[in-house]
């Protein structure tokens, strides 16, 4: 029985590790496309300009990252986690945001057009200029946010206050 509960851990470590090639083509490059970096560990790292865009990014922890204009388009960010993180002018197009802690982050100017973002926590967070489009809000928080000239084109629901 013992040796069948280390199996199963051991099973459940490497399904849900990430590409350590991946990892370190970010580190080295700051361009990795489609990259499988799910439960990576991004704490503190500087992501400027990177492409990360068509990427499984599924609970990373991007807490106290700077990542100014990085792309994450199209990737699945669903429980990442982005407290603390300076992120101003990413890019969300289309990118899967469910369940995505943006904390105190500052996001000016981020563009999260099309993206699908259900239960996000973005209290506290600097959304100034951010555009929202074709999106459903009404699940997320915004408690104490920044939503200074934040932009609301086409089929935005629930707005915040």
């Amino acid at each position: 029985m013992k040796k069948i509960v280390i199996f199963i851990l051991i099973c459940t470590n490497i399904i849900f590790a990430f590409d350590v090639k991946d990892l370190q083509a970010l580190k080295e490059d700051g361009y990795c496309t489609q990259c499988d970096l799910s439960y990576a560990d991004l704490r503190d790292i500087d992501l400027a300009m990177s492409d990360l865009s068509d990427s499984n990014l599924s609970h990373a922890n991007f807490n106290n990252t700077l990542a100014h204009k990085a792309d994450f388009s199209r990737s699945d960010l669903s429980y990442a986690t982005f407290e603390n993180s300076n992120i101003k002018g990413a890019n969300f197009t289309g990118a899967n945001l469910k369940n995505v802690n943006f904390f105190e982050a500052r996001i000016w100017k981020g563009n999260f057009s099309n993206s699908h973002i259900d239960k996000c926590n973005f209290n506290e967070s600097a959304l100034g200029s951010a555009i929202f489009k074709n999106n459903n809000l009404k699940n997320s928080t915004f408690k104490d946010a920044i939503l200074y000239k934040t932009i609301y084109k086409q089929n935005v629901i629930g707005i915040p206050k």
